[in-house]
């Protein structure tokens, strides 16, 4: 689980991406987007996220997630005919 005050004090002053797994694949960790997003907004930094693993499994929201950049692989989509 990513810690958001480690990651406050960790942010190099360049930053200009985040990018963050929002549920890990192996382990099943959801990370707390929102607040990561928050503090991304807060230093001006892009924040993205990789959702694959989530994409229709639990909800999406990218505004209340504060997100930028959303990835998803078409894959897991199961799109059937």
């Amino acid at each position: 689980m990513v810690d958001v005050d480690d990651r406050r004090k960790a942010i190099p002053p360049k930053t200009i991406l985040i990018t963050i797994m929002r549920a890990n694949n192996e382990t099943g960790t959801i990370q707390p987007l929102s607040e990561i997003g928050t503090l991304a907004r807060e230093r001006g930094i892009l924040m993205h996220t990789d959702a694959v693993q989530i994409v229709g499994k639990i909800p999406v929201k990218v505004s209340e997630l504060n997100l930028d950049l959303l990835t998803v692989e078409g894959h897991k989509l199961y799109w059937y005919q």
